[in-house]
């Protein structure tokens, strides 16, 4: 049953995938920044959803975070760290 939800709602964040705050951050980091964890938009934008829905990550703050890293590896890792969730 929780993967039918898992699946439910990675389905409908797809839908909304160029809005909100993990598709700006998605943007920073696979097109700006072309950071090698997330190769394409769809593969940050799908861990950005199993963090905010799983992890209870703090997208918001860790969107913000991410743009003043500036694109520096080091600094976006202490983003996760600091408000990727659990």
């Amino acid at each position: 049953m929780r993967i039918v939800w898992v699946a439910a709602t990675l389905l409908a964040a797809c839908s909304n995938a160029e809005n909100g705050p993990c598709a700006d951050m998605c943007h920073e980091l696979s097109d700006t920044c072309n950071y090698a964890a997330y190769p394409s938009f769809a593969s940050c934008y799908e861990g950005c959803v199993y963090a905010q829905t799983e992890r209870n990550a703090d997208i918001p703050a860790q969107n913000e975070c991410v743009q003043a890293a500036e694109c520096d590896t080091f600094a976006i890792v202490e983003c996760e760290h600091a408000h990727g969730g659990e």
